[in-house]
């Protein structure tokens, strides 16, 4: 059976992210689906609508990008806090999806790891306003506080919580997509 394609990202470019370290479990935890995206994410130049109008069109990594948000069945971001705000990766990625109408109706789960005690919560909210802009359709985030004593930067769970946390979240996304794209639980009413 063919694993369903979601769009997934890290807002960190940090190898020992523990934010990628996140993103990673949620594949884990979710065999059914292929994340898709995350390699374009270092290639994705500094927004530039202008790029969009030369003769060739945006950069190949845009246009990747692009096409494989388009036909992602939803889309998950890890992002980072930094000062209270989204990384700057993150809100790049997502200024090149404006206007193509890539995220319109798709399920869409933010998740944060924070070595704080809020778990990158206010980094997720600034981007509520953005991704709704963007047509997404939003499910109930995943923030993980004092994340280095939870989480290791491969992903191993030192805190069952947090692996059950996860497994919540994607199952949650799972009936998003259900709902969203008519499969059994549309029809069930839930």
């Amino acid at each position: 059976m063919a694993r369903t394609p979601v769009l997934a990202f890290c807002g960190s470019l940090r190898a020992d992210s523990v934010n990628l370290a996140l993103l990673r479990l949620a594949e884990r935890v979710a065999p059914d689906v292929q994340f898709v995206g995350a390699e374009l994410i270092p290639d994705l130049p500094l927004f530039n609508p202008d790029l969009d109008l030369t003769p060739d069109g945006p950069p190949a990594a845009v246009r990747h990008f692009r096409g494989l948000a388009r036909a992602a069945r939803a889309v998950v971001i890890a992002s980072p806090e930094y000062i209270h705000a989204p990384s700057g990766v993150t809100k790049n990625a997502l200024d090149w999806l404006d206007g193509c109408g890539a995220l319109d109706g798709k399920p869409t789960l933010l998740m944060s790891a924070s070595p704080g005690h809020t778990g990158g919560l206010q980094g997720l909210v600034a981007l509520f306003p953005t991704l709704q802009l963007l047509g997404a359709v939003l499910v109930d985030p995943v923030s993980v506080s004092r994340a280095s004593s939870r989480l290791d930067a491969q992903g191993n769970v030192l805190d069952p919580s947090v692996y059950q946390r996860v497994e919540l979240a994607m199952d949650d996304l799972r009936e998003a997509m259900d709902f969203a794209y008519g499969h059994p639980l549309a029809s069930k009413g839930l």
